[in-house]
């Protein structure tokens, strides 16, 4: 396999066999190396510093959002942090080392935004919603509602899976087929592009110092999203300041009420509200800057009855709001029920 630097990115649903298929990958093809996602978590026996994952602090892996250098993060099982470094990928496309990952879709849009064609997306299906269900079962006992929740989110991410450059229908008994077919690509792509993307001026991402970064509060009280003077809520991210953070005490000291995110809160849950993850992140690249906006569905403690002029609550149903985020809306149940 030639000297390719690019990322491979696999992403699916829950039980679709996304981490499967990579290790088998992974034996078949030593050159071929996981990108070390940074984590809160502490390692496990097994692992090894910088291969697997960064291991980080808390305090450090905020400082690394601050910076710009994490490109996205999300919260794991309300117990850990993880993140993308954005200097292993460049490092990596200036080398040519080829890097294999399992990102969920939202980050994959991210990273194909920012480097391009150094990016191959590969979605991964199961084929079947029947089957998608019994292969959740059987990872792990959940309740019918919290299986439901899932193969909701299942159908959200198969939302993207046209915007990928590959997609492989992982079927029962099949999975040899699936990890060759994986490698076809993999093997494929770095030869094509060994003489292509790598030998030009590769594209190794954005400088964070150009990266402008906003938040934006889509506010649900009982079918309707709030706006102030015909937009939603959207302010600049102060340094000092996550994301989340940013949003929440914005509209705390706009509106004098505590807001939430729309994730279902765990009593076992170890990770700082503050490490909140948008539900969906949109870029814009402009002459000098690219912007960067965390949209977030979010709800208040209590109902607003009284709000500040030029606020107030819009129907759903009465705004023209595109597929993703009624998508999101659908899977946060922010939509209203109809008979």
């Amino acid at each position: 396999m030639q000297p390719c630097g690019l990322l491979f990115i696999l992403s699916g649903p829950a039980g679709v066999g996304k981490n499967t298929i990579m290790r088998g990958v992974l034996k078949a093809m030593p050159h071929l190396k996981q990108l070390p996602t940074a984590t809160t978590r502490p390692p496990r026996a097994d692992e090894q510093e910088g291969r697997e994952h960064e291991f980080l602090s808390a305090a450090e892996f905020r400082r690394r959002i601050l910076e710009k250098a994490l490109i996205e993060w999300q919260i794991i099982h309300d117990a850990s942090v993880y993140g993308v470094p954005r200097a292993t990928i460049q490092d990596a496309i200036r080398s040519g080392q080829p890097l294999i990952a399992d990102i969920d879709v939202l980050g994959a849009m991210q990273l194909k935004q920012e480097f391009g064609e150094q990016v191959v997306l590969v979605f991964i299906e199961a084929g079947d919603k029947n089957l998608l269900a019994n292969r959740m079962r059987k990872r792990s006992e959940v309740s019918d509602e919290e299986l439901n929740t899932r193969l909701r989110r299942a159908e959200f991410e198969h939302e993207f899976a046209d915007e990928y450059d590959y997609v492989i229908v992982n079927q029962e008994g099949q999975l040899e087929a699936s990890i060759q077919e994986m490698i076809e690509i993999v093997t494929g792509e770095c030869d094509k592009n060994a003489q292509t993307r790598f030998a030009a001026d590769a594209a190794i991402g954005w400088n964070p110092t150009l990266i402008q970064q906003y938040v934006t509060g889509l506010v649900v009280q009982n079918g309707c999203l709030l706006q102030a003077h015909g937009e939603f809520p959207k302010i600049k991210v102060p340094t000092e300041k996550l994301p989340f953070e940013a949003i929440q005490a914005h509209l705390r000291a706009e509106l004098g009420v505590e807001i939430y995110p729309t994730r279902p809160d765990s009593p076992t849950r170890k990770v700082d509200i503050g490490f909140e993850p948008a539900q969906l992140i949109r870029v814009t690249r402009k002459a000098t800057a690219i912007e960067t906006n965390f949209i977030y569905v979010l709800l208040v403690a209590h109902d607003l009855h009284e709000l500040p002029e030029g606020w107030g609550f819009i129907p759903i149903t009465n705004l023209h709001l595109d597929a993703h985020i009624m998508e999101i809306l659908t899977q946060t149940e922010a939509m209203p029920q109809t008979d």
